[in-house]
């Protein structure tokens, strides 16, 4: 009886071609939406996290809270080195001095943010090197600058220089330096891309700034984020009753992972409405095709067909219908979604989510929209059905 179903459904799908045709552009169309969008919102869900995943999970940023109103209170270069000995849960520390400046370079002016570090900030950030060397615990108090990739792309000085940056001269308020390194171009780790970074004593000693902007933490491993952040807030509200604040990189990662399941369930949601337009024009093709049919239906009662053979070949032509929209669909959003990334640059992968709504949503369409016109089919009066033209 399956078989008959089938095909008869088939029968009856074809006598009523462009009917079909459209209820299947509908379908299509519908699941294609649902499928790319969650595709999409899948497959850049996996390149943020990857992106973000070369941050330093282990590490804290601390700076000074806005909420301490002293204007008096500061993070000195000695309670940034001393946090490690009088918490449990710091590891290694990396003070930061953060100050904006003027540069003159091949005879033109710009602005940067200048960055007062230590050697192991590269380690801490994870940055690497295009040419030249980074700033080395050899470099106190000396006129050494590293140049961060974003200010080479985006400042006018660099981008009209011809010669060889490794060893050129840049005045950065009035004082000479001596570039030694320019860090590659990262995803991350911003602050240091659009900076020019000095030694630590050499930013104390000219930028007129004895305090420290923030300081890089380093937790050691195994220890709870918000335990260290607890105990950090305690270290400095003891020693100089100041409010600071501590955010962890992995809190970051939590949030942006949280983020990206949230837009992914969005755009499902808001690409539906178009997969509830293509079942509304199932149920209107089946519905059209019952009132056609209806001499049919009161012949087929009349031979001896039940209601439930009726309802059961009005759904399986719902339900084909579907199931080739449905692959289709697939089709046309695993299509959408490859184009997207292959703009994007991302890393192109078949969500077995999308396989899976594929088939199984295109499948509950076929049902839930096709089960009144076959039961509205199944209802008719045999004889009321004879009497039709």
């Amino acid at each position: 009886m399956l078989l008959t179903y089938i095909r008869e459904a088939f029968h009856n799908l074809y006598a009523a071609k462009q009917r079909t045709l459209l209820a299947l552009i509908g379908i299509s169309v519908g699941i294609g939406a649902v499928i790319a969008l969650i595709s999409i919102g899948v497959i850049w869900g996996e390149e943020m996290m990857r992106e973000y995943s070369q941050l330093n999970p282990n590490v804290l940023n601390i700076s000074k809270s806005w909420k301490d109103k002293n204007k008096h209170t500061y993070i000195s270069l000695e309670d940034a080195m001393l946090l490690p000995k009088h918490t449990n849960t710091i590891a290694e520390v990396v003070p930061v001095i953060d100050e904006y400046g003027n540069f003159l370079f091949n005879n033109q002016s710009g602005s940067a943010n200048l960055l007062g570090v230590m050697k192991s900030y590269k380690d801490f950030n994870k940055l690497h090197l295009k040419e030249g060397r980074f700033i080395s615990d050899l470099d106190h108090n000396q006129n050494y600058v590293v140049i961060g990739s974003m200010v080479l792309e985006e400042e006018l000085a660099f981008n009209t220089f011809k010669g060889k940056l490794i060893g050129s001269n840049i005045k950065i308020n009035n004082r000479t330096y001596t570039i030694i390194g320019i860090l590659e171009q990262t995803s991350f780790s911003w602050e240091a891309q659009y900076s020019i970074i000095m030694p630590l004593s050499t930013a104390q000693r000219y930028l007129n700034k004895n305090h420290i902007s923030s300081i890089i933490a380093r937790m050691k491993p195994q220890v709870d984020y918000s335990i260290a952040i607890e105990e950090v807030k305690q270290y400095f509200m003891k020693r100089k009753n100041m409010i600071v604040r501590a955010w962890a990189e992995k809190k970051w990662l939590e949030y942006i992972e949280k983020q990206t399941e949230m837009q992914t369930l969005l755009l499902g949601l808001i690409s539906s409405i178009s997969l509830l337009v293509g079942g509304v024009g199932i149920m209107n093709v089946m519905l059209t095709s019952v009132i056609e049919r209806k001499r049919e239906i009161g012949i087929l009662r009349a031979i001896g067909a039940r209601k439930r053979d009726i309802r059961r070949q009005f759904l399986a032509e719902a339900i084909i219908i579907s199931l080739i929209g449905g692959i289709i669909g697939s089709g046309l959003g695993i299509l959408s979604s490859y184009i997207v990334c292959w703009f994007n640059e991302w890393q192109f992968f078949v969500s077995g989510v999308a396989i899976w709504l594929g088939v199984g949503i295109s499948s509950l369409v076929g049902i839930f929209f096709g089960f009144y016109p076959a039961y509205k089919a199944a209802k008719l009066n045999p004889i009321t059905a004879l009497r039709s033209d």
